[in-house]
């Protein structure tokens, strides 16, 4: 045999002898296989979650592909949903803290669990009840939920109609009561919710950090929602007009008669500078503020009648609700 032919043979058998008893990463069957459950959809509470408690509920599953899938929850009662979506083969530190996408849930409320897996057909279900709903009220400063009067002052205007609590649980997104502010005209202003406090009340000192958080429902084509911040820049307990700065900002609101939350940064607020308001320093500084108005509003000036249904109202820090 030749050196040539002898080199041949032994590379020839170096390659067939060589295997690798440990492969690096998953299977390329986990990637591009079948889908198949080895461990069913489930959760480790059964009786129900008590989010109030600070619980969560952990979702368990295992599939035999790496697949992208999503968890889906859904309200019975309460319309509210909530999604998870993530990537893997199993559901290891999944879990549910009660946190909704829009509307809050309910005490008491069975809610429907959907996981399903993207570029599958495959469909699991699941359910668990509600029985204490998540305290959002330690994210920031609770304004109202409205079930107490004295948090807040109503303020009407010369064109509002409806300025008043509504008491209804199935209605409203949190509690018992919310609101419902109605007017007509051809004005911008059909009446407010107040809420006046001492300076330093809103302890982030950062506007960037800062978020205002409610819940509206309209069936009046262009209404808006106006939120207008007060500050107290001369250290005398109110607000002066002219001497201090007020800063606003309004917002269409949808008019299909569905709850949508709305959440937007105190750095979206620009001074208001009409009506006898002024620029003093162009600066919100959330230690000055002392007076929040919530005003019911409109687009433009035509005649007609606008409102809506509102409900919790909060400011949050660091995110938005």
């Amino acid at each position: 045999m030749t050196l040539k032919n002898t080199i041949i043979a032994i590379l020839f058998l170096v390659c067939f002898s060589c295997k690798k008893d440990n492969p690096i990463g998953p299977p390329i069957e986990s990637y591009f296989g079948e889908l198949s459950i080895f461990e069913t959809f489930s959760h480790d509470k059964p009786v129900g979650v008590d989010f109030s408690a600070g619980e969560a509920v952990n979702f368990s599953a295992e599939f035999s592909v790496q697949a992208d899938y999503t968890i889906d929850i859904a309200g019975r009662i309460s319309g509210a949903n909530y999604s998870i979506n993530q990537t893997g083969q199993n559901l290891e530190d999944v879990f549910w803290a009660g946190n909704s996408n829009t509307i809050f849930f309910k005490q008491y409320e069975w809610c429907d669990v959907t996981l399903s897996f993207n570029g599958y057909d495959t469909v699991l279900t699941d359910s668990v009840l509600i029985l204490g709903v998540q305290d959002f009220s330690n994210l920031g400063l609770l304004l109202t939920s409205f079930e107490d009067a004295s948090e807040f002052s109503s303020v009407n205007g010369q064109e509002t109609v409806t300025n008043g609590i509504v008491s209804n649980a199935s209605s409203s997104v949190h509690g018992t009561n919310h609101l419902e502010i109605k007017g007509e005209g051809s004005g911008t202003y059909f009446g407010a919710t107040r809420f006046q406090f001492n300076p330093g009340t809103i302890t982030e000192q950062d506007v960037d950090q800062i978020y205002f958080n409610g819940f509206f429902k309209s069936s009046y084509s262009g209404t808006t929602v106006g939120v207008k911040l007060f500050e107290d820049q001369n250290n005398n307990n109110q607000y002066d007009q002219g001497i201090d700065e007020a800063w606003v900002l309004k917002v269409p609101l949808q008019d299909d008669g569905v709850w949508h939350k709305l959440s937007f940064n105190l750095s979206d607020l620009i001074v208001d500078v009409f009506a006898g308001n002024v620029q003093v320093d162009g600066i919100l500084d959330p230690n000055n503020i002392i007076r929040i108005d919530v005003i019911c509003s409109q687009q433009g000036n035509t005649f007609g009648t606008f409102g809506f249904f509102s409900d919790y109202y909060i400011m949050t820090y660091n995110s938005a609700l």
